[in-house]
């Protein structure tokens, strides 16, 4: 009975070990989800690193996506690139739910989810090839702004298939509170100070983030492990600034001292 025991409690410890967050994975991540902004024929951006080995580009109807191996993981990585005008798409963004699954109680915003179908069948056909060439079946996905979005939906697609490392950089509200319940992913979502977007859908028109929030202070040198989960929000984390001082869009163009969104491609290229 005791080594039974024991035997138990030495997997759930080493299951919460394996997904803690690690900056030195959110590093990586937070590199391949600027460069999705910047490369569009070839690997040639500072956040393009060598151990990043780029397999595919995947365009279209305005979205971009890059896939492709990293040596260090051993992992395969698909990365959502956001909006290309990201305060074009803040002043424009439209609020509906949708219901796209068999399970009718699952909801998830109209918008993220159209984009999202404009680039799925090409980037599971581009993940198979990838997966046989490398001989793994482990994705991280990452991407900031809409494409953290875009990469939360793919982790729901693909969590039954694949193990998943999710890392997202000022992310939206994607979901209603089934799909939240439903999502059984552990995850990294990460959010600066007071950026607007992790704000928006509001919580009031029937949103909920998924957790795990990993908060950082305004000048990126520490970070809160929050306390949030499938039933709500921490308030002492990125809602502690709600509803009134979440409105900085300088914050959510900086992550982990990366500066994200196309226009900063000239300033690291």
């Amino acid at each position: 009975m005791w080594p039974l025991l024991f035997i138990s409690a030495l997997l759930i410890w080493d299951i919460t070990y394996t997904y803690a967050y690690d900056e030195s994975v959110s590093q990586i991540a937070v590199n391949l989800s600027q460069a999705s902004y910047c490369v569009s024929s070839s690997w040639n951006c500072i956040t393009c690193t060598d151990e990043n080995i780029l397999e595919a580009i995947i365009e279209s109807h305005g979205e971009r996506v890059i896939m492709g191996y990293n040596r260090n993981l051993q992992t395969m990585f698909v990365s959502f690139r956001g909006s290309s005008n990201i305060q074009n798409w803040l002043d424009n963004i439209q609020v509906r739910k949708i219901y796209p699954y068999n399970d009718s109680n699952i909801g998830v915003e109209k918008g993220f989810y159209k984009a999202y179908q404009n680039v799925k069948t090409d980037v599971f056909e581009t993940l198979t090839s990838i997966q046989d060439k490398y001989s793994t079946k482990s994705v991280l996905l990452t991407g900031h702004s809409l494409g953290a979005a875009l990469a939360t939906l793919m982790a729901f697609d693909i969590k039954d298939i694949y193990s998943i490392l999710l890392y997202t950089y000022g992310s939206p509200r994607v979901g209603n509170p089934e799909f939240v319940n439903q999502f059984n992913i552990t995850t990294n979502r990460i959010t600066h100070y007071y950026d607007i977007v992790p704000h928006l859908p509001e919580e009031a028109l029937g949103f909920l983030h998924i957790p795990q929030e990993i908060w950082y202070n305004e000048d990126n040198t520490k970070f809160e492990t929050c306390d949030d989960n499938t039933q709500h929000e921490d308030d002492s984390c990125s809602d502690s600034c709600s509803p009134i001082h979440c409105t900085s869009t300088s914050d959510h163009l900086n992550y982990m001292n990366t500066p994200m969104g196309s226009s900063s491609c000239e300033l690291i290229s």
